[in-house]
């Protein structure tokens, strides 16, 4: 029974919120008005959580720039699975050092390229640590702030706005009691209860609200942490590439001769099209009349009405150099047609 009587007062109080709400949007009530400093109080408030907000979503694309990444991030932090995957930089450098042991370490070029890529992999690591202290030091606090304090805050202002509208609805309706109306004194009761409730309401809020210049602080500390954290790792990077540059010495490489392969002119299907010499002819355009297999390393596959680059090879009148896209090789001279 007492449950019953609870629910229903329930119910009343808020009907009595809707229709007081509702009143004063048409201008039919009258409303209590917050302090000026309560109200400013509101609006660092509400200001203060759409720039955290904004904060920490531009952070998270700094560390994360990659939106898939980002996604994956989120829904591994929430299944409490976060695994740690290779950064860019490691990829990279992975692949550097595959292709250097695959060339040699004999050859310059190899040796270059392990040295590149084990930097590389150096400049992943540090990534890494300076990712995970962002978040440890920047994100993660600002997040606990939203989850716990400006949470609190604005629960309280939701029942500092409930409080205050069934002030004023009690307020509504003792002004419609008579000074003989038996009910007038039940009515005056309800104020005197809804305005010690607002007021203590108020009171809580005002000061959840006050506590945001201690969090500043406290925020200004997070701030100081990833700043120092961010210069750390360009220092750190700046480092590992100035002690690469010396390590492989790229003044003596810029300085080095390129000598170009020698080019045998009896062989032309051993380069590419553009080194051709100059005893060969200009490219032209050509038609090719019939799909065409290769079946040799040298030669290339082409099919039928499409548009080639060809060259005519001298003293030969069965084959001409065919460039399709970044493929060149020999095709049959039968099977094209110059267009011009």
């Amino acid at each position: 029974m007492d449950n019953l009587k609870k629910a229903a007062a329930e119910a009343s109080s808020f009907f009595n919120r809707a229709k007081q709400f509702t009143e004063e949007k048409l201008g039919n009530a009258e409303k209590t008005v917050y302090q000026a400093d309560l109200e400013n109080l509101i609006r660092r408030s509400e200001s203060t959580k759409l720039l955290t907000e904004k904060i920490i979503s531009n952070t998270t694309s700094l560390l994360h720039p990659n939106p898939n990444e980002r996604f994956e991030e989120l829904v591994m932090t929430k299944l409490d699975r976060r695994v740690m995957k290779p950064t860019n930089f490691e990829i990279l450098g992975n692949s550097f050092i595959e292709a250097g042991n695959e060339i040699g370490s004999t050859y310059q070029y190899g040796s270059v390229l392990i040295k590149v890529g084990e930097a590389e992999r150096k400049l992943g690591h540090l990534e890494k640590e300076f990712v995970q202290k962002s978040s440890d030091c920047l994100l993660q606090p600002l997040k606990s702030f939203l989850e716990g304090q400006m949470k609190t805050i604005l629960k309280e202002k939701r029942i500092l706005d409930s409080k205050r509208l069934n002030l004023d609805a009690s307020k509504a309706r003792l002004k419609k009691f008579h000074e003989s109306n038996s009910h007038k004194n039940e009515a005056e009761e309800e104020v005197r209860q809804a305005q010690s409730e607002f007021d203590r309401q108020y009171e809580l809020t005002k000061l959840l609200m006050d506590e945001l210049t201690i969090t500043y602080n406290h925020h200004l500390q997070c701030l100081a942490d990833f700043v120092e954290a961010q210069s750390n790792f360009y220092s750190s990077c700046s480092k590992i590439m100035q002690d690469l540059t010396k390590q492989i010495g790229i003044s003596s490489i810029r300085n080095t001769t390129v000598i170009p392969p020698k080019i045998d002119d009896s062989n032309p299907f051993t380069y590419p099209i553009n080194s051709l010499p100059s005893s060969f002819t200009e490219k032209k355009k050509a038609k090719v009349l019939f799909d065409y297999e290769a079946t040799e390393p040298s030669e290339i596959s082409v099919s039928a009405n499409q548009i080639i680059s060809i060259q005519i090879v001298p003293n030969d009148n069965d084959w001409v150099l065919a460039e399709s896209g970044r493929d060149s090789g020999k095709v049959p001279k039968a099977y094209i047609q110059i267009v011009d």
